[in-house]
């Protein structure tokens, strides 16, 4: 029997200046370092930069609270951008008959739930969300 049919689903697990988080691995693509960011003038929001990756470029957003020196880049939709992260902690496996719904107050739709356990709360996020944050 797989994960997937037992109702376990693999996330990344990260952090950055305001929380623990975690998306879908499906979504992920790598985590790299800062190194070679650039700014973006006129940035929108939650824009902090851009990267080189393969033949252009990539955006940089950091719209769960700020980075330190990683990026984890994700591609929902084919379309890769990167998430500025302070650090990028592993895959885990998580049962997903103990995910919470999001918690109520938040003005867009970026968490999708919270996942706890012994290691405490993290929200799980939605990487077309936070891609929707591109948009104009």
């Amino acid at each position: 029997m797989t994960e997937a049919s037992r109702g376990v689903r693999s996330v990344v697990r990260f952090r950055t200046a305001d929380g623990e988080f975690a998306v879908d691995v499906d979504h992920a693509r790598e985590v790299r370092t800062t190194v070679g960011m650039l700014p973006i003038p006129s940035p929108g929001p939650h824009v902090v930069g851009f990267l080189p990756h393969g033949e252009g470029t990539i955006t940089v957003v950091a719209p769960l609270g700020a980075g330190r020196d990683r990026v984890l880049v994700l591609d929902p939709d084919g379309v890769p951008f990167g998430l500025h992260v302070v650090d990028v902690s592993g895959v885990v496996a998580v049962d997903e008959a103990t995910l919470q719904p999001p918690p109520a107050g938040q003005t867009g739709d970026l968490v999708s739930g919270v996942i706890s356990g012994d290691g405490g709360v993290v929200l799980l996020v939605d990487a077309r969300a936070v891609a929707r944050t591109l948009l104009p």
